[in-house]
């Protein structure tokens, strides 16, 4: 796949705005549009810290969404460090827009300056303000190795690069949000191949991801809540994690990731954006090839991070919630689709409730996906249904293999829900998929090559 250049991204961005239908969302709706890149806005797959235009997609990026030039993000994407920061929503008073300033929402470190919070005795949450966290994880991100390299652990490779680290401590430590959102391109818990350039994430960096675990736990940010985007289709997982050296411990706090992506293509229909898989014959056999390939992958390996719903697991309190999914018609199983979608989250302030949701493309239909928790669920202060509830037989217990090692100095420990993954079942898992990939891809070339062997001899038979 050959990079875009920055002149090509920004013909595409102009492509988008002259279509019609965003043309008539933009007009019709009251949308602040923002987000961060994630490699194929940055103009190369898989890009990382060694693409030579990285802060001029950055700027193409951000020109596009409509960032204001003076903003905090804006000016860090003009020095190259990224694409990152927070925008912080108040619903706490009625105005035209709920948007505030980066002054207002005094946040953003270097708005308020990185010594803010040592200045502050005690935080004075307010309950109806969400802050959204953007995460830039391409423009500082470690290359991912070559050869054998690629199949190890890097303990050392970093997503976010120290800037940006110090930024985004700063930034969560300062928050008085009820809900905290972080968002960024590739997905955080999973950990689905041991190949990083075949499957990305953030387990492969498994101390970046730590690192991302800490600031995000702590006992003073309220409800977060991740999201991601990258693997062409929707999930909802969740790991429950816990102070590290509270030997005290006896209950987890809950970590929940959203996975929403993509709305033009899709594991579902076919994976790849090129338009000669979808304009062209080769159409069926790509989806067909897509979805069964990704259908047995959700059914043979063991994804103990995805939530599992099931017909008789309802609504379990007076708030009606679906904190395994299933919630308003959507799935109920494994808390996945492959279907094209986009995702929605959605706050209801007078009982304290927040709902995930993924759409597909149908009118009026109910979600793909569907879950909901309360916010005190989300910041550890009820059990969420489904908890771990033996935390001291995992307590420094040297890690597990497959989610990589506890890391030294780490403050917490976090784990697959639904327990940790069975080696066994992983490497059968990845064993039945490589062989379901060989007959995809060399069953049609042995059957033409067949053909032509039988017409060969029958040539050969018929000259003597």
């Amino acid at each position: 796949m050959s990079p875009a250049s920055p002149e090509r991204l920004r013909s595409f961005y102009n492509l988008q705005r002259s279509d019609p239908g965003y043309v008539k969302f933009l007009k019709d709706t009251n949308a602040s549009i923002f987000g961060t890149i994630d490699d194929h806005d940055m103009g190369m797959n898989n890009a990382d810290e060694t693409y030579q235009f990285r802060r001029e997609s950055a700027l193409e990026f951000l020109n596009f969404v409509g960032e204001n030039r003076q903003n905090a993000m804006y000016q860090r994407a003009m020095k190259g460090y990224g694409v990152y920061g927070v925008k912080v929503f108040d619903f706490g008073k009625v105005r035209d827009n709920y948007l505030l300033s980066d002054e207002e929402a005094a946040i953003d470190p270097d708005v308020v300056g990185y010594e803010f919070i040592n200045s502050q005795n005690k935080k004075e949450f307010k309950e109806r303000r969400i802050a959204i966290f953007l995460l830039d994880a391409r423009t500082n991100k470690t290359p991912w190795g070559h050869g054998f390299d690629a199949w190890k652990r890097n303990y050392a490779g970093d997503f976010l690069g120290e800037r940006q680290w110090k930024w985004f401590e700063s930034a969560i430590a300062n928050s008085d949000a009820s809900l905290n959102i972080v968002v960024n391109g590739l997905q955080v818990h999973p950990f689905r191949h041991p190949n990083a350039n075949t499957a990305e994430q953030w387990s492969q960096f498994p101390s970046s991801r730590q690192r991302l675990y800490d600031a995000i736990l702590r006992d003073d940010v309220r409800a977060p809540i991740l999201v991601s985007g990258d693997v062409h289709m929707a999930q909802i997982m969740r790991k429950d994690c816990w102070l590290r050296n509270d030997v005290s411990a006896t209950s987890t706090r809950p970590l929940v990731e959203f996975t929403t992506s993509g709305m033009t293509h899709s594991w579902g229909n076919v994976f790849a954006s090129s338009e000669k898989f979808h304009k062209t014959w080769r159409y069926f056999p790509m989806h067909i090839m897509s979805k069964s390939m990704m259908t047995v992958a959700h059914w043979i390996m063991p994804m103990p991070d995805l939530m599992v719903s099931s017909k008789n697991s309802g609504a379990d309190t007076q708030l009606h919630l679906y904190e395994n999914g299933g919630a308003e018609g959507a799935k109920v199983g494994k808390q996945y689709s492959l279907e094209k979608n986009f995702g929605e989250i959605e706050i209801f302030w007078g009982n304290r409730t927040v709902a995930i949701r993924a759409f597909g493309e149908g009118v009026n239909q109910s979600p793909l996906l569907s879950a909901s928790f309360s916010l005190d669920e989300l910041s550890g202060k009820q059990t969420m249904p489904g908890a771990i509830d033996n935390i001291k037989s995992y307590q420094d217990s040297g890690g597990f293999m497959l989610d990589g090692r506890i890391i030294d100095d780490s403050k917490t420990i976090c784990m697959n829900h639904r327990g940790p993954p069975s080696i066994i079942h992983f490497t059968f898992g990845i064993l039945g998929m490589t062989m379901l990939l060989s007959f995809f891809l060399l069953g049609p070339q042995i059957f033409v090559c067949r053909i032509i062997l039988n017409r060969f001899r029958k040539a050969m038979l018929s000259q003597k």
